[in-house]
């Protein structure tokens, strides 16, 4: 690796641990304020929004300790570096949030059979505003290292959740202000258990998609179609330029590396020289996309060998 790519690593890595770490205080701040008014104001859905933060520090902590490992790069011990733990921390946050959630579901189902929860409060109020104005505020600081970084933009997904959480809790908080004393009265006491239902059901959403994220990449599943297609377009350029039409490509990506292994079938009389040239086509079209590219470029006179 060249010193100056060396060196954007570098800075690369040291934005998302600067990412991370601005989400692990803000987070640790609103989980505090969620969580105290949540006890104070009787709130379900306050308690449950801050304990859902809370639970994100510990995991956010994981993923900023995952970037220094990886980091490190690769090692005796680890030769092809560690970055199967990226797809592996983002799987275990999106195990732990949904189960938060499943939880938190379940508990708010109880609520409503037992007759409701009391209305929301100043404190429930004051902390609505809070929920919508800080994860915003994060995500929108988040936005520009997420599209690096993955471990950001998990990250990132979960404040936005978190602000669009905000937003509705803030909306029904102000509906249940406006029955109170009407003839819908009754109705605001079942409307504290009900946000914590639907809030479960929407933040179901990206901890699924960060599971599947998971399991595709540790079972070397296949990347997603836009890898693909840059991929394919650089191997059918070099198909045509050198008249290489009998060939096989495979690919995979596990945290920031993007596997690629191609086979070509050749003459015998195919040279050394022939092969160094293809490859370095290959890397210079390939070399544009936003992941480490591990290629690997074979060449064989007889196709059984590369079945």
């Amino acid at each position: 690796m060249s010193a100056s790519k060396k060196s954007s690593k570098t800075k690369e890595f040291r934005l998302e641990r600067r990412a991370l770490s601005l989400s692990i205080y803000m987070g640790l701040a609103l989980a505090a304020v969620g969580i105290s008014f949540g006890i104070i104001g009787g709130s379900q859905i306050v308690l449950f929004d801050g304990f859902y933060t809370f639970l994100g520090i510990g995991l956010t902590w994981m993923a900023r300790r995952v970037s220094v490992l990886v980091e490190a790069g690769p090692t005796v011990r680890f030769p092809y570096g560690r970055e199967a733990l990226v797809p592996l921390i983002i799987g275990i946050e999106g195990v732990a949030l949904l189960a938060t959630c499943l939880y938190a579901g379940f508990n708010a189902v109880l609520t409503i059979i037992g007759g409701g929860s009391a209305a929301p409060d100043t404190w429930s109020f004051n902390y609505a505003l809070l929920a919508l104005a800080i994860p915003t505020f994060i995500w929108w600081r988040l936005r520009r290292v997420a599209q690096r970084s993955e471990l950001v933009r998990a990250e990132a997904t979960q404040w936005l959740a978190g602000a669009g959480l905000g937003l509705a809790i803030l909306l029904a908080f102000i509906a249940a202000r406006l029955v109170v004393g009407t003839s819908w009265a009754a109705a605001a006491r079942y409307i504290d258990p009900a946000l914590v239902i639907a809030a479960s059901g929407l933040f179901i959403i990206p901890p699924s998609g960060m599971v599947r994220t998971t399991f595709i990449e540790l079972i070397e599943g296949s990347p997603d179609p836009e890898l693909q297609e840059a991929a394919r377009l650089a191997l059918d350029h070099v198909a045509e330029q050198f008249a290489l039409n009998d060939r096989h490509m495979r690919m995979t990506k596990i945290g920031r590396k993007f596997y690629v292994e191609i086979d070509f079938v050749v003459d015998p009389a195919w040279t050394v020289a022939q092969s160094d040239q293809v490859r370095r086509v290959l890397f210079r079209m390939l070399k544009t996309i936003p992941h480490d590219l591990w290629l690997t470029v074979e060449f064989s006179a007889e196709r059984a060998l590369v079945e």
